[in-house]
């Protein structure tokens, strides 16, 4: 019986054996290759968050910096201003400026637009024109747009040409090209030809308005080198109108001009400001 017992337990321990010998294996050739990729996996995840939340860990760790950069900035602005004309902005102007000038200091328009609208909300003489809407303007602005502000501060209308395909017997036409100016070349732009973008954007912000049907500037030679620009030229070619199935092209001169607000937004934040035997104005 003894032998018979060391017997079943020698087989047991066998058993037991090659099952934890089965075991190890599976969990080397199936079980570690998946728990290894699913742990890879799961370890790109907080990689992923960390490098996608760096910029804004960077704006974190900036920021006082950029405090100290707007205040060197305000300093440029004011140091022609009396002191005695120098007070304490309203907050519901400034800490949103604030705010908005240290997300975007590595861009020279939108920081000088907010710098320009601080400076004067600081300032006794014009803190009257600034306008609290001023600063969620600037922040649904691009760059760009912001360059096309700064050209019609001083220039006040940019002429413009819409490209038509027309039927010759009145049928019906088409605008293939609405708006278009060369003023993203002028100004020079990041992307010139996205003009009439920002266009509808300015419009729709109150700063620039459209001019009415039918309704031209009265020197005719400001559109000529917009009709003969190359990206409208390009849209001339006869065989692409004939595909489209009208009979020829033909345009529609306008302009886009700023409204008043627009004037006096760019009066605050587009225009610097200096002094001039002692009096505050807009330059």
């Amino acid at each position: 019986m003894d032998e018979v017992k060391k017997m079943d337990d020698k087989e047991m321990k066998s058993e037991k054996s090659f099952a934890e010998e089965m075991a190890t294996k599976i969990y080397e050739d199936g079980g570690v290759p998946i728990v290894k990729h699913t742990g890879e996996l799961l370890g790109l995840i907080p990689r992923a968050i960390k490098a996608a939340l760096a910029p804004l860990e960077k704006w974190v760790l900036q920021k006082e910096y950029n405090i100290e950069e707007t205040k060197k900035l305000l300093e440029e602005k004011l140091k022609n201003v009396s002191p005695d004309l120098i007070e304490s902005p309203d907050a519901h102007v400034a800490v949103p400026a604030l705010q908005y000038i240290s997300y975007c200091m590595d861009n020279e328009e939108l920081r000088n637009m907010y710098a320009n609208l601080l400076a004067n909300s600081m300032n006794k003489v014009v803190k009257n024109g600034v306008h609290p809407g001023f600063v969620e303007i600037i922040k649904q602005l691009c760059p760009d747009e912001a360059k096309i502000l700064r050209y019609l501060s001083t220039h006040y209308t940019i002429p413009t040409v819409t490209l038509r395909y027309e039927e010759d017997k009145g049928g019906g036409g088409i605008n293939i090209i609405t708006n278009f100016s060369n003023i993203g070349e002028i100004c020079h732009c990041e992307n010139p030809y996205d003009i009439n973008k920002y266009f509808n954007n300015l419009v729709r912000l109150g700063l620039l308005e459209a001019s009415q049907a039918l309704s031209t500037l009265t020197d005719k030679n400001l559109y000529k080198p917009l009709e003969e620009h190359f990206y409208i030229q390009a849209r001339m070619n006869e065989s692409v109108i004939k595909k489209a199935g009208y009979d020829k092209s033909t345009f529609i001169e306008g302009f886009m001009m700023l409204t008043d607000y627009g004037k006096a937004f760019c009066s605050i934040c587009v225009n610097d400001i200096k002094t001039t035997t002692g009096v505050v104005v807009i330059k």
